[in-house]
């Protein structure tokens, strides 16, 4: 095996693990010593492959190499050009015109001998879909990728008309139909639609209270029986669906009137299931039960599997660690800024803004003292991390936005952080995230409830 297609193929086993894999492993799959492994990843790193680990820890390859077309081999090349041609005569006008531009600038790039055989392929795609639809697909593509809820009217087989508010989360392609996936409100369960049935689609501006990735995994459990688990099922199906990595589902322990909201927000950006324990304030937070996940008896706290973790920010770096296929880790690069304002928020902010708020004003030599220093310090330096910047650690949204987007947004709206343009411009880059406002709008119900619960009380 020569140098570089052994260089291919360790790409290509990397990208295949989704977790940290050793290096003793991925030298037996390569059927290489571990000093070529070593010498080979040092190579790939060399070339821009972002691959973290190092020996004694596991390797895994992060998400964004761009390989030259040159390393595709021809049947790859043959899969690409059937792929697109099939979206071109299969999908909406959107998707045809996006399969052409595609094939072309894959065409392009190419180098002569396999340009010509791209041009010539002799994989065609023959007539399929031939029933009209009054609805474009793109407008229900473009209520899944918003999470938004949709309103549609719908003919059923027998003719028979309704009109539905459906959570639509998975269009479904076959060669005689097309089926749109979802929650729908006037049933209350799961539901598939022919596509060509339905007569009219408005999306709406409400978003859909539960996340698309747990909407699928909720559909995928009604299909299954009982006795068969969506982890085998799978594993099962790994060549149509990525293998479930996710053995336990998460137990989330919080009250919405509390910085839990900031792990709730985390929750729903990474998509995964959990289920809600709400703590009342006082004695269930108290209670041994509880004490027994977080003996300092305050939420959030949330248990995965036999893993427990307290403090939102410790909660927040161990999700995005350990779901990375969500994408809230930054590149190698920017790791140094993502855990240096994660932390900075957890301590020096978190610290000045509740002191605050309880009305202490520190002397000079308790500023010393104190972890955070003073107010106006920790406020200057926070201005100046996110002056300009869309994302406080590299160019991506990561689980230090969340931490450190809440800490600006709740400060500025409950007046213990100081409304600066660059906390302005910094927070309306975040705020309107689906994830987010999935999470307020639960906040605000419990405050709705708070409040009516309230004026509800018997007065003396």
């Amino acid at each position: 095996m020569s140098r570089t297609t052994r260089l291919l193929e360790l790409m290509q086993v990397l990208r295949r693990h989704r977790r940290p894999v050793s290096g003793n492993a991925l030298a037996r799959e390569l059927g290489v010593s571990l000093r070529t492994l070593y010498r080979d990843i040092a190579s790939l790193r060399a070339i821009g492959a972002e691959i973290d680990g190092e020996p004694g820890m596991g390797y895994l390859l992060r998400p964004g190499l761009m390989l030259p077309p040159l390393m595709f081999t021809e049947e790859e090349l043959e899969a690409l050009a059937l792929g697109l041609r099939w979206v071109g005569r299969r999908a909406d006008d959107g998707l045809s015109l996006a399969a052409g531009d595609a094939l072309a600038k894959l065409t392009a790039v190419l180098p002569g001998e396999l340009r010509h055989r791209m041009q010539d392929s002799a994989l065609w795609v023959g007539p399929g879909w031939e029933r009209p639809q009054v609805v474009d697909l793109e407008t229900l593509r473009r209520a899944i990728r918003r999470e938004r809820k949709l309103h549609i009217d719908y003919r059923d087989q027998q003719g028979k008309r309704s009109s539905r508010l459906i959570w639509p989360f998975a269009i479904a392609f076959f060669e005689s139909t097309r089926l749109v996936v979802g929650w729908c409100e006037l049933r209350q369960a799961f539901r598939s639609f022919r596509t060509d049935r339905i007569e009219a689609a408005s999306p709406l501006e409400e978003r859909y209270p539960r996340a698309r990735a747990v909407l699928e995994r909720e559909w995928l459990d009604s299909l299954l029986p009982e006795s068969v688990s969506v982890e085998s099922y799978a594993g099962a199906t790994s060549n149509r669906r990525e293998e479930c990595h996710m053995q336990h589902d998460i137990v989330f322990y919080t009250n919405p009137l509390s910085r839990a909201g900031i792990v709730h927000w985390m929750l729903e950006e990474i998509g995964q299931p959990y289920r809600m324990e709400v703590l009342e304030f006082g004695a269930p937070m108290k209670s041994p039960t509880y004490l027994a996940v977080n003996p300092m008896g305050k939420v959030p706290a949330i248990r995965h599997g036999d893993t427990v973790v307290t403090e939102a920010a410790a909660i927040c770096a161990y999700l995005a660690e350990t779901f990375p296929e969500a994408g809230l880790l930054p590149a190698a690069e920017a790791r140094g800024d993502y855990y240096r304002w994660l932390f900075f928020a957890a301590g020096p902010v978190e610290m000045a803004l509740s002191l605050k708020h309880a009305g202490f004003s520190l002397t000079a030599e308790h500023e010393m003292q104190f972890g955070c220093g003073s107010y106006e310090a920790v406020v200057e330096t926070l201005a100046k991390a996110v002056a300009g910047r869309r994302y406080i650690a590299g160019d991506t949204f990561t689980a230090a936005d969340v931490y450190v987007g809440s800490h600006i947004g709740w400060g500025m709206q409950f007046g213990t952080l100081e409304r600066r343009p660059e906390f302005e411009a910094y927070w309306a880059g975040l705020r309107d995230r689906p994830a987010n406002r999935r999470s307020e709008a639960y906040i605000a119900e419990a405050m709705q409830a708070q409040a009516a619960a309230g004026s509800a009380q018997p007065t003396s």
